[in-house]
This record gives structure tokens, C-alpha cells and sequence, in this order.
């Protein structure tokens, strides 16, 4: 029997606990893209959505990313000839984990900035010790780290800025 209370009924024919009642959907479950609101024209994503916050994590990630795959390449491959060995890899990486960039580098840019600073290098046969020495005497003590010989010139390991620039041997 059913009672009639200001035009209803208090016996209704759909359950409180099925279908959809109380549950919406919402407009912000886009898998993996952050929610938007609308205030007038202006559209104001979730704090957290990737925006400029991120900027410098995302930059020191890239240059570990990066240093990771040059230690890598010189590890993989057929060539035996001056391929570093795993120890030194492995102290490179160390490097890495610590902060540094590896960056690679040729005999010939070392051969040229040999010249510019009036020193003896022997561009035939370079050494790591050698390379060293021209590279510090170029770039400074502070931001050389570590050198070795590789397939295709040398290993360097860098400090990721000097003088406050992003520090990319010059071409």
C-alpha cells in the first residue's frame, strides 16, 4: 500500500541502490589528460598538468636520458677498437649518477683547440691524458671530468653548465 505524501508516492518502483542514481559520469576523466575547466573565455587546467613547473626536472632527465644512450653506444656494436671497457664504462656512469654529461668529442675539434692554445698534441695518436690537459686548458678545470678513447674520438665527461649556459662542446 502506498501513501500518498504532497503528490508522491513513498513507495517508489526503482531502488536506491541500482542503476545510476547519485554517480555521474563527470567531464573530467579523459584517460591520462588533466581536467579543464571553462571560466568565461579564459580555459585553467589542474595544478600539476606538466606546464612550466616541470621545465628544469624534465631538462636534467633529457641530459641523463641522453648521457646514458652515449655511454650506451659505445658499449654495443662489433667494433673492438679502442671501445672503452667496462669498468670505465661503468665509472662514466657513475659520473652520470652524480650529475655530470657525457658528451663525445673528435681528435680533430681537440686538435684545434690544441692549436688555438699553443700546445703540443699529437692529432696522429692522441691520448685521454693529453685530450685532457687541452680540454681543461680550454674549458676550465671545473668542467672536465673525466676523458677516455672511444670508437669515434673521446668520452668526455662535463659538468651540465658553464657560466651559466647549458655547456655543448662547440662544433
Amino acid at each position: 500500500m502506498a501513501t500518498a505524501t504532497k503528490g508522491r508516492a513513498t513507495n517508489r518502483s526503482r531502488s536506491a541502490f541500482g542503476g545510476y542514481s547519485g554517480w555521474s559520469w563527470g567531464t573530467g576523466s579523459s584517460y591520462g589528460r588533466p581536467a579543464a575547466t571553462t571560466r568565461g573565455r579564459k580555459t585553467t587546467r589542474r595544478a600539476g598538468s606538466g606546464g612550466t613547473g616541470y621545465k628544469s626536472v624534465c631538462s636534467t632527465c633529457e641530459q641523463k636520458i641522453n648521457s646514458y644512450k652515449t655511454i650506451w653506444n659505445q658499449a654495443k656494436g662489433p667494433a673492438t677498437v679502442n671501445t672503452p671497457t667496462p669498468t670505465t664504462l661503468n665509472t662514466f656512469a657513475n659520473w652520470v649518477n652524480k650529475g655530470a654529461v657525457v658528451q663525445m668529442c673528435t681528435p680533430a675539434q681537440v686538435s684545434r683547440w690544441a692549436r688555438a692554445k699553443n700546445k703540443s698534441f699529437n692529432s696522429s695518436n692522441p691520448t685521454p691524458t693529453s685530450c685532457k690537459s687541452v680540454l681543461t686548458a680550454k674549458f676550465g678545470k671545473s668542467a672536465i671530468k673525466a676523458v677516455c678513447r672511444t670508437k669515434g674520438g673521446f668520452l668526455v665527461a662535463t659538468t651540465p653548465t658553464i657560466n651559466g649556459k647549458t655547456f655543448n662542446f662547440p662544433r
